[in-house]
């Protein structure tokens, strides 16, 4: 039996640990506080400090998830590292004074033990990063993996492992169709299945990885029952680059795809209790949009010419017309392009470098205020918060043509922000971009609970913060 959620469960444990270690950090460094700041270890002083802190823990994790401080690909990156854990740091320093002097629940004001904590918190918390990456996660993690398929595809399979941070490490590939194999003197290969017990004792192999069904090669299914007796496990390579990437790769998807994956009774529930929360949620929302408006109206209309709003048809659940409503960010007579009259209706392009926003336009949205307005359309029920972003059916058309699947992707509402936007950045200026982008709404299309959806919430606040994507 193929074991399509270990690679995912490997992942969920890395980062669960990883959690788990900044927390203690946390606790560890209000100890080594105190100690430094009252020359001794004093009980009382503790139990007026432990309730505080470890709330303000609890916060500064959320941070550090929003920042990216548990994508697993940053431990291959020293540098990127070290910014984003400082980013980080100095973020949570500002939510501590807030939560000690705006929100004062507490019978302490700690403004020098604040700033001692904080640089305990950072040493202690750089270590254990370091600590983790360089040792732990190579010594408890490390997975040593078989490949059996096409020469062709094993660098594929090498790259992703390499770049993923899970631990998975390919050591082996038995090809099962004859192409170049690439380079790298750390992998044994062969082309015979029959030796598959041979290489799984030699090489210390802990997962084999399937490019192929096992009856579609000789000998191979026989092999692979013989392995159902030892601990290795067995893992599809598709189920694994989707864990691994969170994202469904095109030529996996056909329509056994969706038969086998999408039960759209089993989310009713999900549909429901998400209706309810995109209806609570509405109501703060509203309130700052309201709040907002009369100043961002102000600011478009002293900036450009032309509307505050405007409306646009976008294809949403079912593949059903709605009028999507926004802040306008773009020179007037152009919502999508200077030139549409002349070229055609054009995807948007990055945010930063757009020659068809005006100044003001930009900031609103790389700060995604000119999408305020859309909580009309959630309020309606056009929309939710989270869900693929909706397009516009100039654009849906020639896609559903270049992959008769996208249609798929209106089997849930369209929200303000999505898994795409929240791990795919790059502008998504052409049709490619945008079949690119609906790998990672297939893979949230069916994977979506309001676990999920909490999860890209937290994200999004994060791309906000750093001006990311369009």
């Amino acid at each position: 039996m193929l074991d399509a959620s270990m690679a995912a469960l490997r992942v969920q444990l890395k980062q669960s640990l990883l959690l788990a270690g900044d927390y203690v950090v946390f606790h560890l460094a209000l100890l080594f506080m105190l100690v430094l700041r009252y020359g001794t270890f004093d009980l009382g002083i503790w139990e007026s400090h432990v309730v505080p802190f470890s709330i303000l823990g609890v916060l500064w994790l959320i941070t550090f998830y929003i920042l990216g401080l548990y994508d697993l690909t940053l431990q291959r990156d020293s540098f990127r590292f070290f910014r984003s854990f400082l980013e980080s740091m100095v973020v949570n320093l500002a939510i501590a004074f807030g939560f000690f002097y705006l929100i004062p629940l507490f019978a302490i004001a700690p403004r020098t033990n604040l700033l001692l904590y904080f640089a305990c918190a950072l040493l202690l918390g750089y270590a254990w990063r370091l600590l983790y990456n360089r040792l732990i996660a190579p010594a408890i993690f490390r997975n040593r993996v078989l490949f059996v398929g096409p020469a062709t595809d094993a660098k594929r399979l090498y790259d992703l492992l390499q770049t993923s941070g899970a631990g998975f490490e390919l050591v082996a590939v038995t090809e099962t169709a004859p192409g170049n194999r690439f380079e790298e003197e750390t992998i044994s290969w062969n082309s015979d299945v029959g030796m598959l017990d041979t290489i799984l004792k030699q090489q210390n192999i802990n997962t084999i990885v399937l490019g192929h069904r096992p009856d579609e090669i000789p000998n191979l299914r026989d092999a692979l029952y013989r392995t159902l007796f030892t601990p290795v496990a067995l893992v599809d390579r598709a189920s694994l680059e989707e864990a691994l990437t969170g994202r469904v790769p095109l030529e996996y998807v056909s329509q056994a795809w969706f038969l086998e994956n999408l039960r759209e009774n089993e989310k009713a529930w999900y549909e429901s209790a998400k209706r309810v929360g995109d209806v609570l949620l509405s109501i703060p929302f509203g309130i700052i949009t309201l709040i907002l408006f009369p100043f961002v109206a102000a600011g478009i209309k002293l900036s450009s010419h032309g509307p505050v709003l405007y409306r646009q048809a976008r294809v949403g659940k079912n593949g059903l017309p709605f009028m999507l409503v926004k802040f306008r960010s773009m020179i007037a007579n152009a919502p999508d392009g200077s030139a549409e009259a002349q070229s055609g209706p054009q995807f948007t392009s990055d945010a930063k470098t757009d020659p068809r926003l005006f100044p003001l336009g930009r900031l609103l949205r790389q700060l995604r205020i000119d999408e305020l307005p859309q909580i009309w359309n959630v309020i309606k029920g056009d929309m939710s918060f989270i869900g693929p972003r909706p397009e516009r059916p100039e654009f849906v058309v020639p896609l559903i043509e270049r992959m008769p699947h996208y249609a798929l992707r209106h089997l849930t509402r369209p929200g303000l922000t999505g898994w795409a936007q929240v791990r795919f950045l790059t502008p998504n200026a052409t049709v490619d971009d945008n079949l690119k982008k609906l790998q990672y709404d297939l893979y949230y299309i069916k994977n979506r609970s309001l676990f999920l959806d909490g999860a890209i919430f937290l994200k999004t606040i994060g791309i906000v913060l750093k001006r990311q994507g369009t």
